[in-house]
């Protein structure tokens, strides 16, 4: 059992620091319009959209360089699930208060209808929860 929870974590961590490198990866090369999709969940300040913008990819980029380099892995996990519980708080308010928005999760190429992004964002907070607590119980990744 040891060996099948050591083997999930490692699965688990590729998926989502690799994930996350890429999600931050494509913002950064369009960081006007990833200002543009958070301004249009109309939930921060004017003041607060673009350095928010400019903050979101080196941050999540961070994250899943410590869940894929297994130092600090913890703390990247984390804060991958932490920014993806922001990421679902978001897009369901934007849901309720009939936005049409498109959350830029992965750079422009990123289309999808607002309920099924907050699918997949439940899905990727669902998979960073279940990773932590497995990293919490002391699992090492196979070498």
């Amino acid at each position: 059992m040891k060996l099948y929870n050591r083997l999930i974590l490692w699965i688990m961590s590729v998926a989502l620091g690799g994930l996350f490198i890429y999600a931050g990866w494509t913002k950064s090369f369009g960081p006007q319009a990833f200002a543009d999709s958070i301004a249009s969940f109309k939930i921060l300040p004017v003041e607060l959209i673009v350095p928010t913008a400019l903050s979101i990819p080196p941050l999540e980029i961070l994250a899943g360089l410590l869940v894929l380099a297994g130092w600090h892995r913890r703390a990247g996990l984390l804060a991958i699930a932490m920014a993806t519980a922001v990421y679902c708080l978001a897009i369901g308010s934007a849901m309720v208060r009939g936005l049409d928005v498109n959350c830029g999760c992965f750079g422009p190429v990123s289309n999808l209808r607002p309920g099924v992004e907050l699918l997949r964002d439940l899905l990727i907070l669902a998979c960073s929860v279940a990773t932590y607590v497995l990293a919490l119980s002391g699992v090492t990744t196979p070498r």
